[in-house]
């Protein structure tokens, strides 16, 4: 039996076209769509400039040094100021503690101020039109003495460099480079002297000339000839009596057996040294003439972690060695002995020796050096450095 009509579904509304359903929400706008809380941006945090103190202190000068540094500017500059101050003592290493240091640094801008001098060195630098540079520095030092203050100003493109130095009344340009084929120098002191040099490609080769002469000339001009091994110089030069004579000073470099030799001579003596170096070994003979002058490093990497260094002269039967051990990246130690102060040290690092602060783990670095003289055990010391830094 069929359903009553009144008890039927209704039938589906027709479909409305896109220019009703526009009409449509134009004509009767619903409320606005309230964004979920989970979707909606964080509100922007306050920006506030990171400070950082880090202080070291060095038992051996008996010196603290504190650096404060922060960003000011919204982030473009850092300030940093370091003091320094000792602890007093009658050590033979005690050092008087330096002066204050104040200095305000940007990408493209510095002052540093001189707290004694009560004077600042300004630099600055801006990029100007295509590949034209413009960089100054001026130090106000010389003011409080009623003197001209230093000024410095340069400009460079690709191919052409000029840098002018104002001091004391006096301007002189001293460098205008051309291209690469021509290069002139000029420097000028204050005693009233100066110095030009020219320097000169020869055509398309790798050698170059370079003639150079004090200001006011006073002989002939010292010639250098550059090659890519080396390079080679001749010049005049002033006897106690008064007489004048050629010297001849010279730098080559070869590769020879899978290492490289290098001979200098200067003033009627030559060194030379061969270097030989791989993944293991490096071994470093020197021989210095006339005075038949013979000594040798060697240096030998038994693993990753641990390295022994030697060295030894013959005329002198003077001799040091080293070893290294590197626990882990912040763990490392090395001992070692000096045979002409008769001295044996070991030292342990706690960080990274050659590395920044932030790098190590608690932001600190340990040094502890241990000295024993061979000929008075008793004089034994325990040396140490600590840094140390905090973040705010």
């Amino acid at each position: 039996m069929a359903a009553p009509a009144l008890l039927s579904a209704p039938p589906p509304p027709p479909p409305m076209d896109e220019d009703a359903s526009a009409g449509a929400h134009h004509a009767f706008p619903g409320p606005a769509p309230v964004p979920s809380p989970e979707g909606a941006p964080p509100p922007p945090r306050r920006r506030r400039p990171a400070v950082r103190v880090t202080s070291e202190f060095d038992s051996d000068a008996r010196l603290f040094s504190h650096r404060l540094s922060c960003r000011v500017m919204d982030g473009l500059a850092k300030l940093r100021v370091r003091v320094h101050h000792g602890v007093g003592g009658a050590g033979a290493a005690a050092v008087e503690p330096p002066p204050p240091e104040v200095a305000l640094l940007a990408r493209n801008f510095s002052v540093a101020v001189d707290t004694v001098a009560r004077s600042a060195m300004l630099r600055g630098a801006a990029d100007l039109a295509g590949s034209l540079r413009l960089s100054a520095k001026h130090d106000t030092k010389n003011c409080q003495n009623g003197e001209q203050s230093y000024f410095h100003i340069s400009c460079s493109t690709h191919l052409l460099s000029l840098s002018c130095n104002y001091e004391y009344d006096k301007s002189t340009v001293s460098c205008i480079h051309l291209d690469r084929y021509f290069q002139l120098k000029y420097h000028s002191r204050k005693e009233q002297k100066g110095e030009v040099a020219v320097r000169a490609n020869l055509g398309d080769s790798p050698c170059k000339i370079e003639l150079s002469s004090v200001v006011p000339p006073d002989g002939l001009p010292r010639t250098t000839f550059i090659f890519p091994n080396g390079e080679v110089s001749v010049k005049q030069k002033y006897l106690d009596e008064g007489d004048r004579i050629l010297s001849v000073n010279g730098i080559v470099r070869s590769h020879v057996l899978n290492g490289v030799c290098t001979a200098l001579y200067s003033d009627n003596e030559m060194n030379i040294k061969y270097r030989y170096k791989d993944e293991e070994l490096s071994f470093i003979p020197s021989l210095s003439l006339p005075s038949n002058s013979l000594s040798f490093a060697f240096k030998r990497q038994f693993t990753p972690s641990d390295k022994l260094s030697y060295r030894y002269q013959f005329d002198t039967n003077y001799w040091s060695a080293i070893y290294k051990h590197k626990a882990s990246k912040h763990v490392k130690w090395k001992a070692g002995y000096e045979s002409d102060q008769r001295l044996g040290w070991a030292s342990l690092w706690v960080g990274d020796a050659g590395g920044k602060t932030k790098e190590v783990p608690m932001k600190a670095k340990v040094q502890l050096t241990l000295k024993v003289p061979q000929d008075n055990v008793k004089n034994s010391a325990i040396m140490f450095n600590v840094k140390k830094r905090w973040d705010f």
